[in-house]
């Protein structure tokens, strides 16, 4: 039912003194109120009616208008009784939020409203739901026919009244109504991974779009599909509505629940198609893993390449992926890996069957997409890192080897890049082999147990200082060092004041008997800092 067809009842005589460009708004229900702020009872859609004994002066108007807007309210009815007309500055108050505003004459009561409008409600669910069920089945068959979602979306679409967009977690566009800026697509995938709960409204380019999840395997959100979607702007001609509640804010009406529901149904059965096709490239690309694990022929890995539609004579690289989490499923790892590299278009084998402790990736990349390859891989790590929580998660990448005999020696490369990663502060990092610089090279022919102690013998006094203090030195020492031992731009990093960090290092230096301003003190913070507590370089022994 549309707030025109409320406003048409003879009987009720409504007066609409606010938003004839906005008939077209659904209802879902209607809601009585005089709180002056009844966002908890509303869920969007409604008609609310109001007697206004909730304002004491006017700016009581704003107060109640705007908290109305932010639930996604259809419409207010006011009625006459308090006042014997509605306040200007209530009308005001919805002109500036685009919320349409109707008078209730004082003749009239809120039940008589209630019992006008609420059999229509249901009279007009039940056409509708009809209606559902009819497309649903015409989707359903449209599919089993070989029809997909890129086919589908559109006319889907503008038959429900909405824009849409489906994207992965990384920001990567599956199918979509509109044009996004490539920007704002991974501003959507960073507010779904981060969101604390799911529908999630979230504002892109001034437009505020709902986001919802489409599970797929394994059932989580990382490994999961996001659907944004909001009803479309009024076309250009449309009467013009008013100024919207903030600058650049397209407030458009809410998308009625049956309408996401419908729209979510779509992409799940598309999902199901995708999750049946991975299923079956992963038998495949377990082949590619076992044999660079040595479970098979010599001949093998060409071989099962082919199959997995990367040539043997390519140019390669390897992506070492480890994904850890206090609630990850065991799949959920090589889900992960696999959208960090398929944004980069390139003929990829994703497998858990190639080494013990990650992921691995073999990408088919020619010499000059590779620094595109390893920002793209870069850009889908920073955007996922937001939705990890506790966990972490890190990546190795090889130089580029050729052919396919060169691949083992990349994997073993790529697994020296992780171990740098995994031993690197930051929960989401990402390191290509070409960053493991010489001072790691020379420290590999050290003894474990002799990098372990000089470890603990010159950061040893810090460590205990934090324990029993939680003065963070440890950290200080490693922003000063970073910041070329600029004193500025260290505090500033460190949000403390420079005295802060002066007494900070002197500190340091006491309990450590080394002189920051010495060169080699300095060399030596280094390299400890880069030696993991266990001893065991990054990248190994």
């Amino acid at each position: 039912m549309l707030l025109r067809d409320t406003l048409a009842t003879p009987r009720l005589r409504l007066t609409l003194l606010v938003g004839d460009g906005d008939l077209e708004r659904p209802v879902s229900r209607v809601f009585v109120t005089d709180l002056p702020d009844p966002r908890r009872y509303l869920a969007g859609g409604e008609i609310v009616l109001t007697g206004l004994m909730w304002r004491r002066e006017p700016a009581d108007s704003e107060a109640f208008v705007a908290a109305c807007a932010a639930a996604g309210v259809t419409a207010i009815g006011a009625g006459d009784a308090a006042f014997g007309s509605v306040p200007e500055d209530l009308v005001e108050a919805c002109r500036r939020h685009r919320m349409p505003l109707f008078e209730v004459p004082v003749e009239i009561s809120f039940r008589d409203v209630i019992d006008e409008v609420t059999p229509s409600l249901w009279a007009h669910r039940s056409t509708g739901l009809a209606t559902v069920l009819g497309r649903h089945r015409g989707l359903v068959a449209a599919m089993a026919a070989g029809a997909r979602l890129v086919d589908l979306i559109q006319p889907v679409a503008a038959d429900l009244g909405v824009d849409c967009w489906v994207l992965t977690p990384t920001g990567r566009l599956v199918v979509g109504t509109a044009a996004l800026r490539a920007g704002a697509l991974g501003e959507l995938a960073t507010a779904f991974v981060s969101a604390g709960r799911l529908p999630a409204r979230v504002t892109v380019d001034g437009r505020r779009l709902d986001v919802v999840g489409v599970p797929g395997r394994p059932a989580h959100r990382l490994a999961s599909w996001l659907l944004a979607y909001a009803a479309r702007d009024a076309p250009p001609d449309a009467p013009d509505r008013g100024t919207p509640p903030e600058a650049g804010d397209r407030a458009a009406p809410p998308v009625p629940p049956d309408v996401a529901a419908e729209l979510t149904s779509l992409v799940a059965m598309e999902r199901v198609q995708v999750d049946e096709a991975v299923r079956i490239e992963r038998r495949l690309a377990d082949q590619v893993g076992a044999a660079l694990a040595g479970r098979g022929g010599p001949g093998d890995l060409g071989g099962r390449l082919r199959a997995c539609g990367l040539k043997p004579d390519a140019m390669f690289l390897a992506a070492a992926v480890s994904f850890t989490s206090l609630s990850t499923p065991p799949e959920l790892a090589v889900a992960v890996c696999d959208e960090i590299v398929r944004p980069a278009g390139e003929p990829t084998v994703v497998t858990g069957h190639a080494i013990p402790e990650a992921v691995l990736a073999v990408l088919a990349v020619p010499p000059e997409r590779v620094a595109g390859v390893l920002d793209t891989i870069r850009a889908a790590v920073a955007v996922l890192g937001p939705g990890i929580g506790a966990g972490r998660l890190a990546v190795g990448v090889s130089a580029l080897v050729n052919g396919a005999e060169a691949l083992t020696g990349a994997v073993a490369e790529a697994r020296h890049a992780l171990r740098t990663a995994i031993a690197r502060p930051e929960p989401a990092t990402v390191v290509h082999a070409g960053e493991l610089t010489s001072h790691l090279l020379l420290l590999a022919g050290v003894p474990a147990d002799t990098r372990r102690s000089f470890r603990d013998r010159l950061l040893g006094p810090l460590v205990e200082y934090d324990r029993a203090h939680h003065a963070d030195l440890l950290r200080t020492l490693s922003v000063f060092l970073a910041s070329s031992g600029s004193w500025s731009r260290c505090a500033a990093l460190l949000h403390v004041h420079v005295n802060t960090l002066r007494y900070r290092i002197g500190r340091i230096e006491q309990l450590t008997g080394r002189d920051l301003t010495r060169f080699e003190d300095r060399v030596d913070f280094f390299l400890a800092l880069r030696l993991p507590s266990d001893g065991d370089l990054p990248f190994g022994r």
